[in-house]
């Protein structure tokens, strides 16, 4: 039988261990990360997503009317009559009123008394969904934000939804793909996440992930994720300029061991990005990254 030439063997061996990810080189695979993205695009643009979000009205006391009507504490012009309704507040209670011939439903079926919402976290507590008020292109619901009790207010006509251009991605780098170690956080350990209103939280603190970056040594605090993994927001040089200012998010699968992938590559905008009337976290100090992280999502097209 004839040897194969040495330099054909020494091919096929870098071929190898160029298609073999290492301990210190994850797999990288561009196709599904535009796959990621095009679900995401998706989902922001669908009716009720977050490309929908038009109001967060925090409610007083007392009566508080909405419609399109100029005589209304709440206007929204999509409203499909000139006051749909009243909410009535007292203290936790919180009820709608329809007004007389006004079309608003809740799961289908149309509103003609008056009736009771719970807030989201009471509603999750009682291990129940809050009713959701729909009257036209719009959908409202009874949200607890920032300690007080809003309105969430979506319209699916909304000119951010049907003007909506799409996001920039900046070119997959597998470069922007590591290893990081996982440091389990203390028992009972938090931090303090601040939102885009100024208003302060303490979050369980899940972990922290330390890794390599550029030749650079880097951490993130990260909070719990789904199905076992990680969310983290995080800041770099790149926010205001090419990306959004108020920071990106990163999820992040569940760990291996001790260490789980970070793919900034999928660094995305958080709702605040396109909305006013969202609550997004800003990244906590020790999240600020004194690096660019050119990969991920860059301002959205439409952004002003």
């Amino acid at each position: 039988m004839t040897s194969m030439p040495i330099a054909l063997l020494l091919a096929f061996a870098l071929v190898a261990c160029a298609s073999t990810p290492g301990a210190d080189r994850p797999r990288f695979d561009a196709s599904a990360r535009d796959a990621w993205h095009a679900a995401r695009i998706k989902a922001l643009a669908a009716e009720n997503g977050w490309l929908t979000l038009v109001g967060l009205d925090f409610l007083k006391d007392g009566e508080t009317t909405i419609g399109s009507g100029p005589e209304c504490a709440l206007r929204y012009e999509h409203a499909t009559a000139a006051r749909i309704g009243v909410f009535l507040k007292n203290g936790e209670c919180v009820a709608f009123q329809p007004a007389q011939g006004a079309d608003v439903t809740v799961d289908g079926v149309r509103v003609t008394n008056e009736i009771q919402l719970l807030a989201d976290d009471a509603a999750a507590l009682a291990n129940a969904a809050p009713k959701m008020l729909r009257n036209g292109p719009l959908a409202i619901m009874l949200v607890r934000r920032n300690g007080a009790l809003a309105l969430r207010v979506r319209d699916n006509a909304s000119p951010v939804r049907t003007g909506f251009k799409g996001i920039p991605l900046y070119p997959c780098d597998p470069a922007l793909v590591v290893e990081a170690e996982v440091v389990p956080a203390a028992a009972g350990a938090t931090i303090a996440i601040t939102n885009v209103m100024g208003f302060v939280e303490q979050q369980p603190l899940a972990a922290t992930l330390r890794f390599e970056l550029a030749g650079r040594a880097c951490a993130l605090a990260a909070t719990e994720g789904s199905n076992g993994g990680f969310s983290i927001v995080f800041g770099d040089t790149t926010n205001g300029a090419e990306t959004y200012g108020g920071g990106r998010f990163l999820e992040v699968g569940a760990p291996v061991g001790a260490r789980v992938t970070l793919d900034f590559n999928r660094a995305y905008n958080p709702p605040c990005c396109f909305t006013h009337y969202a609550t997004c976290p800003l990244p906590p100090a020790d999240n600020r990254l004194d690096a660019p992280i050119a990969g991920g999502e860059r301002i959205p097209h439409s952004h002003e």
